[in-house]
Protein backbone atom coordinates (compact mmCIF):
# COMPACT_ATOMS: atom_id res chain seq x y z
CA UNK A 1 0.00 0.00 0.00
CA UNK A 2 1.23 3.50 -0.83
CA UNK A 3 1.24 6.15 1.88
CA UNK A 4 0.91 9.93 1.55
CA UNK A 5 1.34 12.06 4.68
CA UNK A 6 0.28 15.67 4.12
CA UNK A 7 1.09 18.37 6.64
CA UNK A 8 -0.71 21.71 6.53
CA UNK A 9 1.75 23.70 8.61
CA UNK A 10 0.35 26.05 11.29
CA UNK A 11 -3.24 24.94 10.79
CA UNK A 12 -5.41 25.16 13.90
CA UNK A 13 -8.16 22.57 14.14
CA UNK A 14 -10.52 25.39 15.11
CA UNK A 15 -10.18 27.01 11.65
CA UNK A 16 -11.19 23.89 9.71
CA UNK A 17 -14.79 23.75 8.53
CA UNK A 18 -15.25 20.07 9.41
CA UNK A 19 -14.12 20.84 12.97
CA UNK A 20 -16.92 23.38 13.31
CA UNK A 21 -15.36 26.63 12.14
CA UNK A 22 -17.79 29.43 11.34
CA UNK A 23 -16.33 30.08 7.89
CA UNK A 24 -16.22 27.86 4.83
CA UNK A 25 -12.43 27.79 4.74
CA UNK A 26 -11.85 24.17 3.74
CA UNK A 27 -14.54 22.80 1.38
CA UNK A 28 -12.21 20.27 -0.27
CA UNK A 29 -10.68 19.04 2.97
CA UNK A 30 -14.19 18.82 4.45
CA UNK A 31 -15.36 16.73 1.49
CA UNK A 32 -12.41 14.39 2.03
CA UNK A 33 -13.19 14.20 5.76
CA UNK A 34 -16.77 13.14 5.11
CA UNK A 35 -15.44 9.88 3.69
CA UNK A 36 -12.53 9.53 6.10
CA UNK A 37 -11.78 9.15 9.81
CA UNK A 38 -11.54 12.50 11.59
CA UNK A 39 -9.86 12.59 14.98
CA UNK A 40 -11.57 15.42 16.84
CA UNK A 41 -9.03 15.58 19.65
CA UNK A 42 -5.48 15.41 18.33
CA UNK A 43 -2.92 17.28 20.43
CA UNK A 44 0.77 18.11 20.17
CA UNK A 45 3.05 17.11 23.07
CA UNK A 46 5.54 19.75 22.00
CA UNK A 47 5.48 22.87 19.81
CA UNK A 48 6.30 24.53 17.46
CA UNK A 49 7.70 23.18 14.17
CA UNK A 50 10.80 21.15 14.95
CA UNK A 51 9.60 19.53 18.20
CA UNK A 52 6.26 18.69 16.58
CA UNK A 53 7.63 17.07 13.44
CA UNK A 54 10.31 15.23 15.40
CA UNK A 55 7.57 13.67 17.52
CA UNK A 56 5.30 12.90 14.55
CA UNK A 57 8.09 11.27 12.53
CA UNK A 58 9.71 9.37 15.41
CA UNK A 59 6.75 8.22 17.51
CA UNK A 60 8.55 9.55 20.60
CA UNK A 61 7.78 12.54 22.81
CA UNK A 62 10.00 15.61 23.35
CA UNK A 63 11.12 14.56 26.84
CA UNK A 64 12.43 11.38 25.20
CA UNK A 65 13.90 12.52 21.87
CA UNK A 66 15.18 15.77 23.42
CA UNK A 67 14.00 18.31 20.83
CA UNK A 68 12.04 20.82 22.87
CA UNK A 69 12.61 24.00 20.85
CA UNK A 70 12.49 25.26 17.30
CA UNK A 71 15.95 26.31 16.20
CA UNK A 72 17.59 24.90 19.30
CA UNK A 73 21.17 23.65 19.47
CA UNK A 74 20.44 20.25 21.04
CA UNK A 75 20.85 17.14 18.93
CA UNK A 76 18.31 14.37 18.84
CA UNK A 77 18.76 11.39 21.15
CA UNK A 78 21.20 8.95 19.56
CA UNK A 79 18.90 5.92 19.48
CA UNK A 80 15.96 7.63 17.72
CA UNK A 81 15.00 6.00 14.43
CA UNK A 82 12.87 8.08 12.07
CA UNK A 83 9.81 6.81 10.23
CA UNK A 84 11.29 7.21 6.70
CA UNK A 85 14.27 5.06 7.72
CA UNK A 86 12.03 2.18 8.78
CA UNK A 87 9.90 2.42 5.65
CA UNK A 88 12.93 2.67 3.35
CA UNK A 89 14.40 -0.45 4.96
CA UNK A 90 11.17 -2.25 4.11
CA UNK A 91 11.39 -1.39 0.43
CA UNK A 92 9.33 1.78 0.30
CA UNK A 93 10.47 4.52 -2.05
CA UNK A 94 10.54 7.36 0.47
CA UNK A 95 10.24 10.89 -0.89
CA UNK A 96 9.57 14.27 0.64
CA UNK A 97 8.61 17.69 -0.62
CA UNK A 98 9.44 19.70 2.46
CA UNK A 99 11.84 22.25 3.88
CA UNK A 100 12.41 20.10 6.97
CA UNK A 101 15.53 18.28 5.70
CA UNK A 102 17.27 21.63 5.41
CA UNK A 103 16.45 22.53 9.02
CA UNK A 104 17.93 19.70 11.06
CA UNK A 105 20.02 16.64 10.22
CA UNK A 106 17.58 14.06 11.57
CA UNK A 107 14.90 15.26 9.14
CA UNK A 108 17.15 14.08 6.29
CA UNK A 109 17.23 10.48 7.46
CA UNK A 110 15.60 7.80 5.39
CA UNK A 111 14.60 9.75 2.30
CA UNK A 112 15.54 8.08 -0.96
CA UNK A 113 14.47 11.23 -2.75
CA UNK A 114 14.27 14.86 -1.62
CA UNK A 115 12.20 16.85 -4.10
CA UNK A 116 12.65 20.65 -4.06
CA UNK A 117 9.42 22.28 -2.83
CA UNK A 118 9.69 24.96 -5.51
CA UNK A 119 11.66 25.48 -8.70
CA UNK A 120 14.45 27.97 -8.31
CA UNK A 121 15.83 29.42 -5.09
CA UNK A 122 13.34 30.06 -2.31
CA UNK A 123 14.98 31.63 0.71
CA UNK A 124 11.99 31.38 3.03
CA UNK A 125 10.15 28.07 3.35
CA UNK A 126 7.13 29.94 4.67
CA UNK A 127 6.69 31.68 1.32
CA UNK A 128 6.52 28.53 -0.81
CA UNK A 129 2.96 28.36 -2.13
CA UNK A 130 0.55 25.45 -2.49
CA UNK A 131 0.68 25.96 -6.24
CA UNK A 132 4.45 25.46 -6.16
CA UNK A 133 4.17 22.37 -3.95
CA UNK A 134 1.62 20.84 -6.31
CA UNK A 135 3.86 21.81 -9.21
CA UNK A 136 6.41 19.40 -7.76
CA UNK A 137 4.07 16.78 -6.26
CA UNK A 138 1.67 16.11 -9.12
CA UNK A 139 4.33 15.44 -11.79
CA UNK A 140 6.15 13.19 -9.31
CA UNK A 141 2.99 11.19 -8.64
CA UNK A 142 2.21 10.95 -12.35
CA UNK A 143 5.71 9.62 -13.07
CA UNK A 144 5.90 7.13 -10.20
CA UNK A 145 6.95 3.56 -10.83
CA UNK A 146 3.78 1.46 -10.78
CA UNK A 147 5.54 -1.58 -9.30
CA UNK A 148 7.16 0.33 -6.44
CA UNK A 149 5.33 1.19 -3.22
CA UNK A 150 6.04 4.69 -1.95
CA UNK A 151 5.82 6.93 1.09
CA UNK A 152 5.43 10.60 0.15
CA UNK A 153 5.55 13.43 2.67
CA UNK A 154 4.04 16.73 1.46
CA UNK A 155 4.51 19.89 3.50
CA UNK A 156 2.39 22.98 2.74
CA UNK A 157 3.19 26.32 4.43
CA UNK A 158 0.50 28.74 3.23
CA UNK A 159 -1.18 29.55 6.55
CA UNK A 160 2.11 30.27 8.29
CA UNK A 161 2.93 33.94 8.88
CA UNK A 162 3.20 36.19 6.97
CA UNK A 163 -0.33 35.93 5.55
CA UNK A 164 -0.20 37.02 1.92
CA UNK A 165 -2.96 35.25 0.05
CA UNK A 166 -3.26 36.19 -3.64
CA UNK A 167 -4.96 39.57 -3.99
CA UNK A 168 -8.21 38.11 -5.34
CA UNK A 169 -8.66 36.23 -2.03
CA UNK A 170 -8.01 39.14 0.33
CA UNK A 171 -11.67 40.04 0.86
CA UNK A 172 -13.03 36.51 0.68
CA UNK A 173 -13.91 36.62 4.39
CA UNK A 174 -13.89 40.35 5.14
CA UNK A 175 -16.31 43.02 3.99
CA UNK A 176 -15.61 45.89 6.38
CA UNK A 177 -12.93 48.56 6.59
CA UNK A 178 -9.73 47.27 8.18
CA UNK A 179 -8.82 50.83 9.28
CA UNK A 180 -12.22 51.55 10.86
CA UNK A 181 -11.41 53.77 13.90
CA UNK A 182 -14.31 52.19 15.79
CA UNK A 183 -12.75 48.75 15.49
CA UNK A 184 -9.59 48.82 17.57
CA UNK A 185 -8.78 45.18 18.36
CA UNK A 186 -5.41 45.34 16.61
CA UNK A 187 -4.19 48.54 18.27
CA UNK A 188 -2.88 46.79 21.43
CA UNK A 189 -0.29 45.17 19.19
CA UNK A 190 1.37 48.56 18.79
CA UNK A 191 2.48 48.39 22.43
CA UNK A 192 4.11 44.98 21.98
CA UNK A 193 7.79 44.36 21.30
CA UNK A 194 7.17 42.70 17.93
CA UNK A 195 5.43 45.86 16.72
CA UNK A 196 8.76 47.38 15.71
CA UNK A 197 9.43 44.33 13.58
CA UNK A 198 6.09 43.73 11.90
CA UNK A 199 5.04 47.37 11.47
CA UNK A 200 8.39 48.53 10.12
CA UNK A 201 7.81 50.30 6.81
CA UNK A 202 11.43 50.23 5.69
CA UNK A 203 12.31 47.85 2.90
CA UNK A 204 13.94 44.63 4.02
CA UNK A 205 14.84 41.30 2.50
CA UNK A 206 13.31 39.63 5.54
CA UNK A 207 9.72 38.67 4.65
CA UNK A 208 8.66 39.09 8.28
CA UNK A 209 9.94 42.64 8.63
CA UNK A 210 7.05 44.99 8.02
CA UNK A 211 4.62 42.32 6.84
CA UNK A 212 1.69 43.92 8.66
CA UNK A 213 2.60 47.32 7.20
CA UNK A 214 2.77 45.75 3.76
CA UNK A 215 -0.62 44.11 4.30
CA UNK A 216 -2.05 47.53 5.14
CA UNK A 217 -0.40 49.15 2.12
CA UNK A 218 -1.77 46.49 -0.21
CA UNK A 219 -5.23 47.14 1.26
CA UNK A 220 -4.79 50.85 0.40
CA UNK A 221 -4.81 52.07 4.01
CA UNK A 222 -2.34 53.66 6.41
CA UNK A 223 -2.66 51.12 9.19
CA UNK A 224 -4.86 48.22 10.28
CA UNK A 225 -6.99 48.78 13.36
CA UNK A 226 -9.24 45.71 13.18
CA UNK A 227 -7.46 42.46 14.08
CA UNK A 228 -10.28 40.53 12.43
CA UNK A 229 -8.98 41.71 9.08
CA UNK A 230 -5.75 39.82 9.75
CA UNK A 231 -7.70 36.78 10.97
CA UNK A 232 -9.53 36.89 7.64
CA UNK A 233 -6.17 36.83 5.82
CA UNK A 234 -5.20 33.63 7.65
CA UNK A 235 -8.55 32.19 6.56
CA UNK A 236 -8.03 33.43 3.00
CA UNK A 237 -4.65 31.68 2.89
CA UNK A 238 -6.38 28.52 4.09
CA UNK A 239 -9.09 28.77 1.44
CA UNK A 240 -6.40 29.23 -1.21
CA UNK A 241 -4.48 26.22 0.15
CA UNK A 242 -7.66 24.15 0.18
CA UNK A 243 -8.16 24.73 -3.55
CA UNK A 244 -4.80 23.07 -4.22
CA UNK A 245 -5.60 20.28 -1.79
CA UNK A 246 -8.66 19.71 -3.97
CA UNK A 247 -6.47 19.66 -7.08
CA UNK A 248 -4.15 17.09 -5.49
CA UNK A 249 -7.01 14.85 -4.32
CA UNK A 250 -8.68 15.05 -7.75
CA UNK A 251 -5.45 13.93 -9.39
CA UNK A 252 -5.07 11.02 -6.96
CA UNK A 253 -8.63 9.93 -7.64
CA UNK A 254 -8.53 10.37 -11.43
CA UNK A 255 -5.35 8.30 -11.77
CA UNK A 256 -6.71 5.51 -9.58
CA UNK A 257 -4.01 6.01 -6.98
CA UNK A 258 -6.63 6.17 -4.25
CA UNK A 259 -7.35 2.46 -4.79
CA UNK A 260 -4.09 1.55 -3.08
CA UNK A 261 -3.03 4.63 -1.15
CA UNK A 262 -3.45 5.60 2.48
CA UNK A 263 -3.77 9.38 2.92
CA UNK A 264 -3.37 11.29 6.17
CA UNK A 265 -3.65 15.04 6.81
CA UNK A 266 -1.96 16.54 9.86
CA UNK A 267 -0.58 19.82 11.19
CA UNK A 268 2.39 20.47 13.43
CA UNK A 269 0.68 23.16 15.52
CA UNK A 270 -1.98 25.82 15.29
CA UNK A 271 -1.96 29.60 15.57
CA UNK A 272 -2.96 32.18 18.15
CA UNK A 273 -4.97 35.00 16.62
CA UNK A 274 -5.08 37.71 19.29
CA UNK A 275 -7.12 36.37 22.21
CA UNK A 276 -4.26 36.33 24.73
CA UNK A 277 -2.36 39.29 23.42
CA UNK A 278 -0.29 36.90 21.31
CA UNK A 279 -0.87 38.35 17.88
CA UNK A 280 -0.77 35.94 14.94
CA UNK A 281 1.92 33.57 16.10
CA UNK A 282 2.30 30.10 17.56
CA UNK A 283 3.68 30.43 21.03
CA UNK A 284 1.65 29.77 24.13
CA UNK A 285 0.34 26.34 25.15
CA UNK A 286 -3.29 27.26 24.53
CA UNK A 287 -5.51 24.88 22.58
CA UNK A 288 -5.44 27.20 19.56
CA UNK A 289 -1.81 26.11 19.24
CA UNK A 290 -1.74 22.51 20.47
CA UNK A 291 -5.07 21.21 19.05
CA UNK A 292 -4.40 20.14 15.49
CA UNK A 293 -6.43 18.47 12.73
CA UNK A 294 -5.82 14.81 11.97
CA UNK A 295 -7.82 13.18 9.16
CA UNK A 296 -7.00 9.80 7.63
CA UNK A 297 -8.46 7.56 4.92
CA UNK A 298 -7.80 3.96 4.02
CA UNK A 299 -8.20 3.03 0.34
CA UNK A 300 -11.66 1.82 -0.68
CA UNK A 301 -13.19 3.13 2.53
CA UNK A 302 -15.86 5.79 2.01
CA UNK A 303 -17.75 5.86 5.30
CA UNK A 304 -16.74 8.84 7.42
CA UNK A 305 -16.51 8.77 11.17
CA UNK A 306 -15.69 11.19 13.97
CA UNK A 307 -13.42 9.83 16.70
CA UNK A 308 -13.61 11.63 20.04
CA UNK A 309 -10.81 9.66 21.72
CA UNK A 310 -7.70 11.70 22.45
CA UNK A 311 -4.77 11.06 20.13
CA UNK A 312 -1.35 12.66 19.83
CA UNK A 313 1.40 13.39 17.36
CA UNK A 314 3.46 10.38 18.44
CA UNK A 315 0.62 8.18 17.15
CA UNK A 316 1.25 9.27 13.56
CA UNK A 317 4.48 7.32 12.95
CA UNK A 318 3.19 4.22 14.74
CA UNK A 319 -0.03 4.28 12.70
CA UNK A 320 1.82 4.56 9.41
CA UNK A 321 4.09 1.68 10.36
CA UNK A 322 1.02 -0.41 11.17
CA UNK A 323 -0.53 0.52 7.81
CA UNK A 324 2.69 -0.71 6.18
CA UNK A 325 2.57 -3.97 8.14
CA UNK A 326 5.56 -3.04 10.28
CA UNK A 327 6.03 -3.04 14.03
CA UNK A 328 6.93 0.08 15.94
CA UNK A 329 10.27 0.07 17.71
CA UNK A 330 10.09 -0.69 21.46
CA UNK A 331 10.99 2.92 22.27
CA UNK A 332 8.02 4.41 20.41
CA UNK A 333 5.26 5.52 22.76
CA UNK A 334 2.64 6.24 20.15
CA UNK A 335 -0.36 4.00 19.59
CA UNK A 336 -1.68 2.82 16.24
CA UNK A 337 -4.88 4.49 15.08
CA UNK A 338 -5.54 1.76 12.51
CA UNK A 339 -8.16 -0.01 14.68
CA UNK A 340 -10.26 3.17 14.72
CA UNK A 341 -10.09 3.27 10.93
CA UNK A 342 -11.23 -0.35 10.77
CA UNK A 343 -14.27 0.36 12.89
CA UNK A 344 -12.97 -0.83 16.26
CA UNK A 345 -12.35 1.06 19.48
CA UNK A 346 -9.15 -0.25 21.03
CA UNK A 347 -9.47 -1.52 24.58
CA UNK A 348 -7.74 0.41 27.35
CA UNK A 349 -7.18 3.47 25.18
CA UNK A 350 -5.38 6.29 26.96
CA UNK A 351 -7.31 8.92 28.92
CA UNK A 352 -7.57 12.58 27.93
CA UNK A 353 -4.50 13.76 29.85
CA UNK A 354 -1.62 15.39 28.01
CA UNK A 355 1.79 16.69 29.05
CA UNK A 356 3.00 19.26 26.53
CA UNK A 357 5.81 21.81 26.27
CA UNK A 358 7.27 24.76 24.44
CA UNK A 359 10.75 26.25 24.67
CA UNK A 360 11.18 28.55 21.69
CA UNK A 361 9.62 31.88 22.70
CA UNK A 362 8.57 30.75 26.19
CA UNK A 363 9.81 28.00 28.54
CA UNK A 364 6.67 26.26 29.74
CA UNK A 365 4.99 22.96 30.52
CA UNK A 366 1.27 22.30 30.50
CA UNK A 367 -0.87 19.49 31.86
CA UNK A 368 -4.25 19.03 30.22
CA UNK A 369 -6.52 16.69 32.19
CA UNK A 370 -10.17 16.15 33.20
CA UNK A 371 -11.34 19.35 31.54
CA UNK A 372 -8.66 21.54 33.14
CA UNK A 373 -5.34 22.81 31.88
CA UNK A 374 -2.47 24.04 34.03
CA UNK A 375 0.30 26.00 32.29
CA UNK A 376 3.49 26.42 34.32
CA UNK A 377 6.47 28.56 33.39
CA UNK A 378 10.06 27.51 33.92
CA UNK A 379 11.19 31.09 33.31
CA UNK A 380 9.67 34.53 32.88
CA UNK A 381 8.33 35.32 29.43
CA UNK A 382 8.31 38.69 27.69
CA UNK A 383 4.51 38.80 27.64
CA UNK A 384 4.67 39.00 31.43
CA UNK A 385 2.18 36.18 31.72
CA UNK A 386 1.70 34.78 35.24
CA UNK A 387 3.93 31.87 36.27
CA UNK A 388 0.89 29.60 36.51
CA UNK A 389 -2.38 29.58 34.57
CA UNK A 390 -5.37 27.32 35.14
CA UNK A 391 -8.31 27.04 32.74
CA UNK A 392 -11.55 25.05 32.78
CA UNK A 393 -11.85 24.10 29.12
CA UNK A 394 -15.52 23.06 28.88
CA UNK A 395 -16.74 26.41 30.21
CA UNK A 396 -13.86 28.49 28.87
CA UNK A 397 -12.64 26.93 25.58
CA UNK A 398 -10.67 30.02 24.58
CA UNK A 399 -8.81 29.97 27.92
CA UNK A 400 -9.47 33.56 28.91
CA UNK A 401 -10.34 33.17 32.63
CA UNK A 402 -7.31 32.20 34.71
CA UNK A 403 -8.62 30.23 37.73
CA UNK A 404 -5.28 29.69 39.43
CA UNK A 405 -6.39 31.65 42.51
CA UNK A 406 -10.12 30.87 42.46
CA UNK A 407 -9.39 27.14 42.13
CA UNK A 408 -6.11 27.03 44.03
CA UNK A 409 -6.60 23.48 45.29
CA UNK A 410 -7.06 22.14 41.75
CA UNK A 411 -4.12 24.25 40.56
CA UNK A 412 -1.84 22.88 43.29
CA UNK A 413 -2.92 19.29 42.65
CA UNK A 414 -2.28 19.63 38.93
CA UNK A 415 1.04 21.34 39.63
CA UNK A 416 2.16 18.36 41.73
CA UNK A 417 1.03 15.91 39.06
CA UNK A 418 2.77 17.88 36.30
CA UNK A 419 6.07 17.85 38.21
CA UNK A 420 5.65 14.16 39.06
CA UNK A 421 5.07 13.29 35.41
CA UNK A 422 8.12 15.26 34.30
CA UNK A 423 10.24 13.66 37.03
CA UNK A 424 9.04 10.12 36.26
CA UNK A 425 9.62 10.66 32.55
CA UNK A 426 13.15 11.91 33.11
CA UNK A 427 13.98 8.70 34.98
CA UNK A 428 12.31 6.56 32.31
CA UNK A 429 14.27 8.24 29.51
CA UNK A 430 17.59 8.25 31.35
CA UNK A 431 17.71 11.99 31.87
CA UNK A 432 18.57 13.89 35.04
CA UNK A 433 17.60 17.43 34.09
CA UNK A 434 14.43 18.81 32.52
CA UNK A 435 15.57 19.58 28.93
CA UNK A 436 13.68 22.87 29.00
CA UNK A 437 15.82 23.95 31.96
CA UNK A 438 18.99 22.31 30.63
CA UNK A 439 18.77 23.83 27.16
CA UNK A 440 17.12 27.15 27.98
CA UNK A 441 15.34 29.10 25.29
CA UNK A 442 16.40 28.47 21.73
CA UNK A 443 18.89 30.97 20.26
CA UNK A 444 15.94 32.46 18.38
CA UNK A 445 14.09 33.05 21.66
CA UNK A 446 17.21 34.33 23.42
CA UNK A 447 17.89 36.84 20.64
CA UNK A 448 14.29 38.01 20.82
CA UNK A 449 14.64 38.49 24.57
CA UNK A 450 17.76 40.64 24.19
CA UNK A 451 16.12 42.72 21.47
CA UNK A 452 12.94 43.12 23.50
CA UNK A 453 14.80 44.24 26.64
CA UNK A 454 16.43 47.00 24.62
CA UNK A 455 13.20 48.08 22.96
CA UNK A 456 11.18 51.09 24.05
CA UNK A 457 8.32 48.77 25.05
CA UNK A 458 10.19 46.91 27.79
Amino acid sequence: MNIILISLDTLSANHVGYYGYRRNTTPNLDKFAKGAITFENCFAPGIPTQPSYTTALSGRVPLDHGIVAHGGTADIKSDVVMLPELLANDGYHTACISALPGMKSWFKRGWKEEIPPAKGKQEYAQMVTAEQINGSAIPWLNNRKLDEKFFLFLHYWDVHTPYFAPMEYRHKFYSGKPDNPDLTSFLPFESQPFAQWWLNKTKSGDVFTGWIARLASEAGIEKITDAEYIVSQYDAELFYLDEYIGELLDMIRQTGLDDDTFIMFMSDHGEEMYEHGIFFDHHGLYDANIHTPLIAKLPNKSEGQLIANHVRHEDIAVTILDIAGLKATPEMEGKSLLPFMQGDTPKNWRDDSLLTEENSWMSKWALRKDGFKLIKARAKDWHNFPPRELYHLPSDPKEMNNLVEAESIIADEMDKELEARVSESLKRYGRTIDPIVEQGLSPMGQQAWEWIKKSKYW
